[in-house]
């Protein structure tokens, strides 16, 4: 992992958190896994982003309970893919990345409008003062 990390360079990391649904085996397994990303990646200052699989599913195909069928094809559209991306756990982690990316405009984008509104909110005190002052 960090091997990756290293020669991919990303600015961030976004995983699924574990669910128990199916088998509790397997969701040890994967939280283990999930743990070794979130190190690696704490390791090399890395912010990490954790998202249900009912988030992307959301935030990709519109759906919290969408079949892999569905994020599939949604993947295959926003990507402007010629072909399903197969398996689906590879539609899984690229739905994944999608869902992180819009979440995280959409952040810097509000953000950037509460910046703005404060900034008008602060002038408009300090007009409003000023005028108060001269009264």
């Amino acid at each position: 992992m960090a091997g990756l990390i290293q020669e991919f360079q990303p600015r961030a990391v976004a995983v699924e958190s574990v669910f128990t649904a199916l088998n509790v085996k397997a969701a040890l397994r994967l939280a283990e896994v999930r743990g070794v990303i979130l190190l690696a990646a704490a390791q090399a200052g890395i912010p990490s982003f954790s998202y249900s699989p009912r988030e992307v599913k959301a935030t990709v195909a519109g759906y919290g309970h969408a079949g892999k069928e569905q994020v599939q094809q949604m993947v295959r559209a926003l990507l402007s893919m010629t072909e399903t991306p197969e398996p689906a756990d590879a539609a899984d982690a690229l739905a994944l990345a999608l869902c992180h990316i819009q979440i995280a405009e959409s952040k810097a984008r509000l953000g950037a409008s509460l910046h703005t509104e404060a900034t008008a909110r602060r002038r408009n005190r300090a007009s409003t003062s000023r005028i108060l002052s001269v009264r």
